[in-house]
């Protein structure tokens, strides 16, 4: 694991955690992908929210070719993507996490 992957993935587990406390209705699950992607000839690795519960998956992905951006895509369990948003990288904390997490899975 990348230490860029491994920061995200331990900002989006705090988020995770908090969002939890706020909504104990909500579950959620948290993946990481740090091979399955490049062995599909993509560079890049992701982390990934899964919400059973709602139907909604929120993806962080990290492209080799744009170290200092995320992209952030929304979308459903089945593989929809829905929006895009491309974040600064170091502009991502726990609180703007959290806050992606809220506009997105609570209903």
């Amino acid at each position: 694991m990348t230490p860029k992957l491994k920061d995200l993935s331990e900002i989006i587990a705090a988020a995770n955690d908090a969002f939890f406390n706020l909504y104990t209705n909500i579950n959620t699950s948290i993946g990481i992908m740090d091979k399955v992607l490049r062995q599909q000839g993509m560079n890049s690795d992701a982390v990934i929210i899964n919400c059973i519960t709602n139907n909604k998956k929120i993806v962080f992905l990290l492209h080799d070719e744009k170290p200092e951006t995320v992209d952030v895509a929304l979308g459903n369990n089945g593989g929809d993507v829905e929006t895009s948003k491309q974040y600064n990288l170091a502009e991502l904390d726990v609180k703007k996490t959290l806050d992606i997490m809220k506009e997105n899975l609570v209903s």
